[in-house]
């Protein structure tokens, strides 16, 4: 289980994207996924996955640990598919018609589109925010674009602080719940055959243990954090101070050339268009 959890992991290498400034990648995150819904067009969704595999090899991340990340939202990948494919009204006549169901050519296009959208979405936000940036650099570019807000009273470091904490227990947590059902497998438990609500039923015996395990970590965590004297963010001082360097622009203006891109591609009407 926990082999195959790859949210908020951070993969080590020296690529463009790892040495990119955190605060930057934050924001080509944000085009990216404006990006992804800006594609209307066959020839706009083929630009986003050669730009989505160019992200991949510029950062050195192995596809094979990439798609990982799918594996979490394969369920919704499917539900996306079918409900886009059985609720979508077309003209014409219906290839498949059952019951109160319609599959028409329309539906299946735009089934295909929107699972794409979602699986390009998933390894390119991936790629930019969890397998090139260490949780302290999200943390410290949080809260750095966010500073403003704390002028008008809004604790900017405790939510970076809590986003940090939150990704860093991500793969502890799922590596406890591994230790959890393989104890629990010993003694007999079957996860993966019988009846559906007898799963369900077994999972409590994950669950229990897993929230008694989170409670005592979060009770460990906030007393060595009293003992370090933790005031918040009064009187931070970093060691490594962020600088934007003429590189994150030019990745800025690529990002920037193919959302652009990806725009005039949506006038070529070749296949579909939604």
């Amino acid at each position: 289980m926990s082999r195959s959890i790859t949210l908020g992991q951070y993969y080590p290498a020296s690529s463009v994207l790892h040495r990119a400034d955190g605060r930057m990648k934050l924001i080509l995150t944000v085009v990216f996924m404006v990006m992804c819904f800006l594609c209307k067009s066959l020839a706009s969704f083929a630009l986003l996955l050669l730009f989505t595999l160019g992200l991949v090899f510029a950062s050195t991340v192995p596809l094979k640990i990439v798609l990982k990340s799918v594996r979490m939202i394969i369920f919704i990948l499917i539900f996306t598919f079918v409900l886009n494919i059985f609720f979508t009204p077309g003209t014409g006549e219906p290839l498949l018609a059952f019951w109160i169901f319609r599959v028409y050519k329309d539906g299946i296009w735009k089934a295909f589109f929107m699972s794409f959208r979602v699986f390009c979405l998933v390894i390119g936000t991936g790629l930019l925010i969890s397998y090139t940036t260490s949780p302290v650099d999200i943390t410290h570019s949080i809260e750095s674009l966010l500073m403003p807000l704390s002028k008008i009273g809004i604790p900017v470091h405790s939510f970076a602080m809590m986003m940090f904490i939150a990704l860093r227990f991500i793969p502890t947590l799922s590596d406890d719940a591994e230790k959890i059902m393989t104890a629990q497998r010993s003694r007999g438990v079957d996860f993966s055959s019988g009846p559906l609500m007898g799963r369900i039923r077994s999972l409590v015996s994950v669950l229990i243990p897993l929230f008694v395990s989170s409670f005592r970590r979060a009770d460990e965590l906030a007393v060595a954090m009293e003992c370090r004297c933790y005031h918040g963010g009064e009187g931070k001082t970093s060691l490594h101070v962020m600088k934007v360097r003429f590189s994150d622009f030019v990745i800025l203006f690529v990002f920037l050339a193919v959302a652009a891109g990806t725009v005039l591609l949506n006038g070529i009407k070749f296949g579909y268009s939604m």
